[in-house]
């Protein structure tokens, strides 16, 4: 087998996995206590990623001031819109701006 066979095999397969359970909830449904836990994917996302950002920062790769602001941000647009999502739309580009402004 040739490399490229290898990867377009495991691709191929890693996507029909994929979609295998979205045709399945489909199908099926999906239980409510799915349902419930996943309106915590978009804030648990976000967190994940601030807290990488600052444990990254904490190492002296530069000022922490950028991942607070856009963690500080994405907490009152969610306390303030109580919408999950919010925390992405207003914390996400809080973060790149002032990661582009810090250098």
């Amino acid at each position: 087998m040739t490399p490229w066979l290898v990867i377009v095999a495991v691709g191929v397969a890693s996507y029909l996995l994929r979609i295998s359970m979205l045709v399945l909830a489909a199908r099926v449904g999906v239980p409510s206590a799915l349902e419930r836990a996943a309106r915590f994917s978009v804030p648990t996302a976000f967190s994940a990623l601030a807290a990488t950002a600052l444990a990254t920062r904490a190492t002296g790769d530069g000022p922490a001031l950028a991942p607070f602001a856009a963690m500080a941000v994405g907490v009152l647009a969610v306390r303030r819109t109580g919408s999950p999502q919010a925390a992405l739309l207003a914390g996400m580009p809080t973060l790149w701006v002032l990661s582009a402004l810090s250098g």
